[in-house]
């Protein structure tokens, strides 16, 4: 990143200050400086919740009507920008420039020695032959799964578990399953996509292989060191075979002892053609141009040279010397990332909370609960909000 620094100022005549806002949520912030009329700031770094906050507001510029910026050249993501489009309009970004959407990805962790331990398939090899799906999974689950101090019930501080994650499992499963919550039809516009009967079947065939499992432990608890979710400390002390986690914990794992490997999330069965790795809002960061800026072509075009310098200097870098040199353990894991990185997807009603059915479907997914009824109580909401977000997206 200070490479770059160097060769935007160095060969473009230009000083780059990043300032920080010094808060976790920044909406209320730029809404300030944006309405004032404030043009101090020619670019804004945020996540994707706090993006589309200020995007409704009409704050942001539409990025395909800017001057230089191509966000079709190879430096931007492609298939998560599109995700984040709506209405043809995108007034936020994300490609190289970045390394945070990386470490925002969905993997699996799982543990190289109880797989050895108890005599598991190999699942790097499942991942190429195509077997690695939603039964494969969770039968290492049931096979990895001991009551380790013999007392009859499982306790996630002593028992061992075929998984240990927070109880966005299932909307992990689902996504994976290339499963949307809101889909967008030929014109952009979003729709309540998951009541259709293919994503039941997959809804309910997550629900009912995960629900109420003795062999998964789903817990927000943060009770271990306060920094992170349970899950992880635990699964370092090898009580857990997997770990569906963010990537960005290969670097907090980096000194444990546990031999680490690294999976995207199953496929739903053996006929579903791709992955599908699930990044949420909360932990992507974007690039996006306030509507006070005067000068959005320059900014256009020093965004557009900064991303292409990322790819050259800053996506390399933190691809070989942090993640594969620094963090990994294993080249089947580089290759592994090879695919989830190439991946990544992102849902709309995750990054405006749409009628809360994100965390409603994850819900009953993980408490078995009938999930027709709970779509069918969910949807009115869901499209209203959407409308209300696509008013606010289209200037309406």
């Amino acid at each position: 990143i200070y490479t770059r620094t160097v060769n935007m100022e160095e060969k473009y005549n230009m000083k780059l200050e990043a300032v920080e806002s010094g808060e976790t949520t920044v909406v209320n912030q730029l809404k300030k400086f944006i309405t004032a009329g404030d043009d101090a700031y020619c670019a804004i770094v945020s996540d994707v919740y706090d993006a589309g906050a200020v995007a409704v507001g009409g704050m942001l510029y539409d990025l395909h009507t800017v001057d230089n910026l191509d966000l079709s050249q190879r430096w931007w993501s492609a298939m998560t920008n599109d995700s984040l489009s709506l209405g043809n309009k995108l007034y936020y970004a994300t490609g190289d420039i970045f390394i945070v959407d990386n470490q925002a990805t969905r993997v699996f962790f799982f543990n190289k020695d109880i797989v050895s331990d108890v005599g598991l398939d190999n699942p790097y090899t499942l991942v190429r032959e195509n077997k690695w799906t939603l039964d494969t999974y969770m039968g290492m689950n049931e096979a990895a799964a001991a009551d380790l101090n013999g007392d009859g019930e499982m306790d996630p501080d002593v028992d061992r578990y075929g998984t240990m994650v927070q109880p966005t499992l299932g909307g992990i499963l689902y996504f994976a399953a290339g499963g949307h919550l809101t889909a967008k039809d030929e014109n952009d516009m979003p729709y309540f996509a998951c009541d259709t009967a293919d994503s039941l079947e997959i809804l309910m065939g997550i629900a009912e292989t995960i629900a109420n499992s003795p062999t998964i432990n789903m817990t927000n608890e943060t009770t271990i060191n306060g920094s992170e979710p349970d899950n992880i400390p635990r699964f370092m002390e090898n009580l857990a075979l997997f770990a569906p986690e963010v990537l960005k914990h290969i670097e907090t794992m980096r000194e444990s002892e546990v031999d680490i490997g690294i999976l995207p999330p199953p496929k739903y069965n053996e006929s579903q053609e791709g992955y599908y790795c699930y990044a949420d809002g909360w932990c992507v960061n974007v690039v996006s141009i306030p509507v006070t800026n005067l000068n959005s072509e320059k900014i256009g075009f020093l965004l557009e040279a900064m991303s292409a310098d990322s790819l050259n200097n800053l996506t390399p870098a933190y691809y070989e010397v942090c993640l594969t040199d620094k963090y990994v353990r294993d080249q089947e894991s580089v290759e592994m990332l090879d695919l989830i990185l190439s991946s990544v997807v992102m849902d709309n009603a995750n990054i405006f909370s749409w009628g809360g059915i994100e965390s409603a479907v994850n819900d009953a997914l993980y408490k078995g609960t009938a999930i027709a009824s709970v779509l069918a109580s969910k949807k009115s909401a869901v499209e209203t909000a959407i409308q209300k977000t696509m008013d606010g997206f289209l200037g309406q």
